[in-house]
């Protein structure tokens, strides 16, 4: 097994790929932690790494001889391409092999069997990256809330955000950091970003490339409170034992499966999984294995 690395920028489900444009089969490796500004290609021949129950198991295609439309604009070469911001813990995270695991890796490894297709991460540190290259057509997976220029399926979780201050910090709840001559870290281009950019009035918000980043500046002192995701905040405490998540939250927001426009075949059936996924409990295996907090499952639509 071998891998190939690509320069690219960035957790809903794209599908634009073409095979012209993704090209031939990659060869399957775990890669090593890439640089930012950089990602890193995982084909996983067979679904190997896909550990979930039910992952190695097909059912869509089974017994059709005819492939249906959105296979051919999911996995029209036989791989599905799923770009990850292995960033934000509520898609996915990577461990020091390079490895990625996490809600979006197990959903992606259920649709790959659904569809008898192999299956290839491409990892991105932040969403402005991960976007870059759903622009550059590196992938045609890719997990995290809505955007721009993408058709989002049915919502698979709802992520509840809040501030994360040190101690002696005099805020007891997220209307107190509203306030002149306060700073807030934030991930660039992420949900809380897109949000505060919007409803604050006083506050001014840092912006960072990551998450890692953006925590950083919190416990050097450079801003006054962090603002995203409480699973990623509680996950910090262990580097900061003297921070505090405040009790309430100042947004929630959904992350999808986003398809091309172009591709409403892809999309009717990314709608159609998400809600099987949350009837058939597979969702809340995938939140479970993941450990994560301050989740909640989107009702069925």
């Amino acid at each position: 097994m071998h891998h190939k690395n690509r320069v690219v920028i960035t957790a809903i489900v794209v599908a634009v790929c073409a095979t012209a444009a993704c090209g031939t089969h990659p060869s399957v490796s775990p890669v090593a932690p890439d640089p930012v500004g950089q990602a890193a290609t995982q084909v996983i021949s067979r679904n190997a790494q896909c550990t979930i129950h039910g992952s190695d198991t097909a059912r869509v295609r089974r017994g059709n001889p005819h492939p249906p439309a959105y296979l051919a604009q999911l996995a029209p070469d036989g791989i599905l391409r799923v770009g990850v911001n292995y960033g934000n813990p509520n898609n996915a995270s990577r461990d020091g092999s390079g490895t990625l695991h996490g809600v979006a890796i197990d959903l992606a490894c259920v649709i790959a069997a659904d569809l008898e297709a192999d299956v290839a991460f491409i990892a991105y540190s932040g969403i402005p990256p991960l976007l870059r290259g759903f622009d550059q057509r590196e992938w045609v997976l890719g997990f995290t809330a809505s955007a721009p220029n993408l058709a989002t399926a049915h919502p698979h979780i709802g992520v509840e955000n809040s501030y994360l201050v040190p101690a002696g910090s005099p805020f007891q709840a997220v209307g107190d950091v509203d306030r002149p001559g306060v700073r807030v870290s934030v991930a660039q281009g992420n949900s809380p970003d897109l949000y505060l950019t919007t409803h604050l009035r006083s506050a001014v918000l840092l912006r960072f490339p990551t998450v890692p980043e953006a925590l950083g500046a919190l416990r050097q002192g450079a801003v006054q409170a962090f603002a995203g995701a409480r699973d990623t905040e509680f996950g910090f405490l262990a580097q900061m034992p003297s921070g505090r998540v405040l009790p309430d939250d100042f947004a929630t927001f959904y992350l999808g499966i986003n398809v091309s426009p172009n591709s409403p075949a892809a999309l009717g059936y990314l709608n159609g999984f998400v809600e099987r996924a949350k009837h058939s409990g597979l969702i809340q295996e995938a939140i479970n294995r993941a450990g994560l907090v301050g989740v909640t499952i989107p009702p069925p639509l």
